[in-house]
């Protein structure tokens, strides 16, 4: 057998079932983490996990993702709302969380271009 030929074939495993995997979280198994919540952030958190080599189990109610991160906007801002209040009241706090999430939002578009693009948007402006 080739070596190249071999190599293009990825090995698949099937996932197993969901009442497996509710059998493999009762088997009295120690985890390091235990997530709570299959929505955007904490199937976020159990990658950050995962990764990091923490033995990671994550919990869900529901079908993953169909809470709320099933009706987010999906939008990356930067902190926009804040910004009224920060002005309108001369609130400092909420003027560091603009400037926070627009840090973020940069940081998140440098990391991943690929995952996101310029949506333009009009805002209306009242005198």
């Amino acid at each position: 057998v080739l070596a190249e030929k071999v190599q293009s074939k990825p090995v698949k495993r099937p996932l197993p079932s969901r009442e497996d995997q509710i059998k493999s979280l009762k088997n009295n198994e120690e985890y390091d983490v235990l997530i709570i919540g299959g929505g955007a952030t904490g199937a976020g958190c159990a990658l950050d996990a995962t990764t990091r080599g923490l033995k990671t189990a994550l919990i869900e109610g529901d079908d993953f993702a169909s809470g709320t991160s099933s009706r987010s906007t999906k939008l990356i801002h930067g902190g926009v709302r804040y910004l009224q209040k920060a002005i309108m009241q001369l609130d400092v706090e909420q003027y560091r969380m603009v400037k926070e999430a627009l840090h973020e939002r940069a940081q998140m578009l440098h990391s991943a271009p690929h995952l996101a693009h310029p949506l333009p948007i009009m805002l209306p402006v009242y005198t």
